[in-house]
């Protein structure tokens, strides 16, 4: 974990509010401070108001996708890390466009198991 804050702070962005929400709630009762954002573009505004030590993104997005929302965020605030997510096979071909300008991101497949997404925050 980044040791800049006692509590890990983490941003969870998912255009599906409920799934946003519920990973927000459980991460929250596992020791972090979680915020909720639904959009690319109310990812960029919140990371960039609040920087979060931690950011759970999901690809596909309408407007701003989470890959170039991610691109967006690391040139602002490079100490962030990001974990995307999706459960579509196209996100792939969205990451080689980040890998592409020089940003390789890692990749969770939803539908996300609680137990390992609490793993990969505390690697």
């Amino acid at each position: 974990m980044p040791s800049g804050s006692a509590t890990p702070r983490v941003l969870v962005v998912d255009d599906d509010q409920r799934l946003a929400d519920s990973l927000a709630v459980i991460l929250n009762r596992n020791g972090f401070s979680t915020t909720a954002a639904y959009s690319g573009s109310e990812a960029i505004e919140a990371a960039l108001k609040s920087p979060p030590d931690f950011i759970l993104m999901d690809v596909m997005m309408n407007g701003i996708d989470g890959v170039d929302a991610a691109i967006a965020i690391c040139e602002i605030i490079p100490q962030t890390r990001i974990l995307l997510m999706s459960g579509a096979e196209e996100a792939i071909q969205r990451l080689e466009k980040g890998s592409c300008r020089g940003h390789f991101f890692e990749l969770m497949m939803k539908p996300l198991a609680p137990a390992s997404l609490l793993d990969k925050l505390r690697d």
